[in-house]
């Protein structure tokens, strides 16, 4: 709450601030200091002029809100990028997870031990097949946003 509150006091100080003079202070070791007056003992001082602070050119279209710029078709290119490779790491994700076979997915062998069964094998293939969609879809929207530079 102090933070906050020197903060406030600070910003509507600024106003203030913005009317009076500030100099620029090198000092022997080579630090600049900012002030209201030269630095004692600075090497080299000199008043600097500051840019307005917080100020807004009026709108040119009498006082109208102008509408937000619309989507460029770069934006949604790269929003669909963005997803697309979302989606690749959460097909790899579950590739990495899903190696590793399920209690039903082992059957044992006549001699011992235990082999796994197609239905692993096919739930493998199955997440396989969603890496490379997602891999095919980063690819072609990759693809996409190039044709439109």
């Amino acid at each position: 709450m102090k933070i906050f509150c020197a903060l406030l006091l600070s910003l509507m100080a600024l106003p203030a601030l913005a009317q009076q003079p500030v100099y620029r202070s090198v000092m022997p070791d080579g630090r600049i200091i900012y002030g209201d007056k030269p630095a004692p003992g600075a090497a080299k001082s000199e008043q600097v002029q500051l840019p307005p602070l917080n100020t807004i050119a009026p709108p040119e279209n009498g006082g109208e809100q102008a509408a937000p710029p619309a989507p460029q078709p770069t934006d949604e290119a790269d929003a669909e990028i963005a997803n697309a490779r979302q989606a690749l790491q959460q097909a790899k994700a579950a590739l990495d997870a899903g190696r590793e076979p399920q209690p039903e997915e082992r059957i044992g062998k006549v001699g011992g031990g235990t082999r796994l069964t197609d239905a692993y094998f096919e739930r493998i293939r199955g997440l396989e097949n969603a890496v490379t969609a997602a891999q095919q879809r980063l690819d072609a929207a990759l693809a996409a946003r190039n044709t439109l530079r």
